[in-house]
């Protein structure tokens, strides 16, 4: 029987030893390292303010446990990645200041939190992980509004911003998972591309309005969305200084404010809008069709609107206003609500335990 551990970690959660990326390696001590992939252990977690739910079987009867963060981290966004030894680790950012990132390797535990800060002033509006080991955050005033780290969130460097007209806050980050990142940068109605893992930022896009950005990338093709106007797709982002073609698609009926994006499996995505639409395409983002709406449990056109989506490939979370979790495990054909936060509280991003994309 090979080694499937390592201290007590998976060999499949590891991704470098002494340096080296875990498949140069044959053996560990003179012992085979064992082939075998360890089991995926599924969790899902969504986050607003200082509270977070977590789930293992985000079905639509799944069961989702609260958890206060209250003086230790209050949420903007959360990202999965993995840490220095490979373990699973969630990054999340904040507005505030003295407290602008956060990791943990069990969310389930409040205290589990290391918070960081980086120099300078500005919290985060967005934060991703990417393969390539790199985390970018978003800032949230103008000047240097994208930091990188490459130490796993505790030391933070500043980006360089080229041609693109005083960047300002970040709405949404997305990668490649090789190196190329783009950036939301809503108050300028601009995406912003970066083909050295962060270091430097171009524009790629202006979308010509002034309105907030998602970002999404799976499969081949980024995915675009701009408040109230199109969704906006790319399949090919340059590795050079210039601006990309990005193609805008109108979806069937366009309610207002739409930001969350989803890649679920193959060529199906999934987007969602104000007044609880949710949209899907099956062709890889071309054309777009309207499923059916969230539900509306408190009356009001706006009660459940979307803020995040997440897919595992068979099941879509979706979160939003007043704390609704939703579920639909058929593409939008019906969805469930099996957990309401107290209070209320709004959750801005849900994330599946998969390091995108995947």
């Amino acid at each position: 029987m090979g080694v499937d551990k390592i201290n007590g970690i998976a060999v499949v959660s590891i991704a470098k030893i002494n340096g080296k990326t875990v498949d140069s390696y044959t053996k560990i001590n003179g012992v085979t390292i064992s082939s075998t992939p360890a089991v995926h252990s599924p969790m899902w977690v969504a986050v607003g303010g200082n509270k977070l739910a977590y789930s293992t079987d985000a079905i639509p009867t799944g069961s989702w446990t609260e958890v206060s963060t209250a003086g230790v981290f209050s949420f903007k966004d959360l990202t999965f990645g993995k840490n220095a030894s490979g373990t699973d680790t969630w990054y999340g950012c904040s507005t505030s200041d003295s407290k602008a990132v956060g990791y943990s390797t069990d969310p389930t535990d409040a205290a589990s939190w290391t918070v960081v800060n980086p120099p300078g002033t500005g919290g985060g509006t967005a934060i991703e992980y990417g393969a390539t080991e790199t985390l970018i955050m978003g800032r949230e005033h103008e000047n240097y509004t994208i930091r990188r780290s490459t130490d796993y969130a505790l030391n933070w460097v500043d980006s360089t911003i080229h041609n693109a007209n005083n960047s300002k806050a970040t709405d949404s980050l997305a990668t490649d998972g090789d190196g190329i990142w783009l950036a939301g940068m809503g108050s300028l109605g601009v995406i912003l591309k970066s083909y050295d893992d962060g270091i430097n930022w171009y524009k790629s896009a202006d979308l010509g309005n002034d309105k907030h950005i998602g970002l999404e990338y799976a499969n081949g093709v980024w995915v675009a969305t701009e408040e109230g106007e199109t969704i906006n797709i790319c399949t090919d982002v340059g590795a050079d200084t210039s601006t990309d073609t990005w193609t805008a698609i109108n979806p069937p009926v366009w309610n207002r404010a739409a930001d969350p994006i989803t890649h679920v499996t193959g060529s199906t995505w999934m987007i969602g809008a104000a007044r609880r639409n949710i949209y899907k395409s099956t062709d890889n983002a071309a054309s777009w069709t309207d499923v059916t709406k969230l539900d509306n449990p408190g009356g009001g056109q706006t009660n459940n609107n979307p803020y995040s989506m997440a897919s595992d490939g068979t099941s879509v979370v979706v979160v939003g206003k007043n704390g609704f979790i939703n579920v639909s495990t058929d593409l939008g054909v019906s969805w469930t609500i099996p957990h309401t936060m107290s209070a209320n509280q709004s959750l801005v991003a849900v994330e599946y335990n998969k390091v995108k994309p995947f």
